[in-house]
């Protein structure tokens, strides 16, 4: 294991000097700094996190977290892994403060004020892509806090980190899905969960993309439906009676459920091809009922812990993530592996 001793005695300055360096406390001069994180980096040094655990302790770090409050159960899941690794950091003297919130950018702001009044040391929050809140975030990272961005990113503002799928390809991913159901025709209806958030946008984008190439299938409606199952009920229902050539629903996010039994009532009448997101248990049952035929899974639990863990290591090592993008894996799941 390489020691402060090592570097020491390579760079020829003192343990203190190194420790000074290497703990960013005390002034040493730029040329003797750069000499000893070279040779640190160059031999791979890693702190000894016995030692910073103390160190840790004493700061008494707060994470602000703003998670989305709606009628969604994958929201449940993302807040479950927050809460796990929020057990986990409590060891550490870590306090982690959330807080739930509608999908609009004025409530968020409030809340982010709130946060700073408690002197958080770092947010993790799921974004509108308003300007007003994106103006907001920006003020915030300049201020030297770190701003993770969960579930959903946002265009013009480099977060700390994003934690998430990569929603154009799960897009596309559906899109695929669906040609294959189909054999490359349909008229298509689209139901969303907020045109305000970019996740649902880059799902739609990709999702029309990848038609491109398929002239024989066109989207004729889309709605939005806040990720609500009685709003999602009603504007699909709505939008199969408005539009009786729709063979193929897409549900782009929340709502499934509502969606889900407004199709169910239509494929009475005629048959209807069907891809959502999410593995939810109520999810679970329309794929198992051939409602849905295939549903594209983000694994939401591994999501709320990642945003909590990139920002610990941060806090335990000084060092921000490798990557600004953390993806979770995309799964699909068909009736055949539902329950898997």
């Amino acid at each position: 294991m390489v020691t402060q001793k090592t570097i020491a005695e390579l760079a020829g300055v003192s343990r203190g000097t190194v420790d000074r360096v290497l703990n960013k406390r005390g002034n040493v001069n730029e040329e003797t700094k750069k000499k000893v994180l070279d040779i640190a980096n160059s031999m791979g040094y890693r702190p000894n996190r016995a030692g910073k655990t103390l160190v840790i302790r004493q700061k008494h770090i707060k994470i602000g977290c703003i998670m989305i409050q709606a009628d969604n159960p994958f929201y449940t899941e993302l807040i479950t892994g927050i809460e796990n690794k929020a057990a986990e950091y409590a060891d550490y003297g870590i306090e982690v403060i959330l807080r739930l919130s509608v999908f609009s950018a004025t409530s968020q702001i409030a809340l982010i004020d709130e946060l700073l009044s408690c002197n958080i040391n770092a947010l993790v929050i799921q974004p509108t892509t308003e300007k007003i809140l994106v103006e907001k975030l920006k003020a915030v990272a300049e201020s030297g806090i770190p701003i993770v961005t969960t579930n959903t990113d946002l265009p013009d503002f480099d977060s700390f980190c994003y934690i998430g799928n990569n929603f154009y390809t799960c897009g596309k991913t559906a899109a695929n899905l669906m040609a294959l159901f189909t054999g490359g025709t349909g008229n298509l209806g689209v139901v969303t969960g907020f045109l305000n958030a970019k996740s649902h946008n880059d799902r739609i984008d990709g999702f029309k993309d990848y038609l491109i190439d398929y002239p024989q299938m066109n989207i004729i409606a889309i709605a939005e439906n806040n990720d609500d199952e009685i709003e999602s009920y009603s504007i699909t229902k709505k939008m199969l009676e408005d539009h009786p050539e729709i063979d193929c629903m897409f549900i782009v996010a929340g709502g499934v459920y509502g969606a889900g039994r407004a199709i169910q009532e239509a494929k009475e009448q005629r048959a209807i091809h069907t891809i959502s997101f999410d593995d939810v248990p109520t999810t679970r049952q329309l794929v198992r009922d051939e409602i849905i035929q295939a549903t594209i899974c983000q694994q939401p639990v591994r999501q709320g812990e990642l945003s909590l863990e990139v920002l610990f290591n941060y806090f335990m090592d000084e060092k921000p993530p490798t990557s600004r993008t953390v993806y979770t894996d995309i799964q699909i799941k068909l009736k055949a592996n539902i329950d898997e």
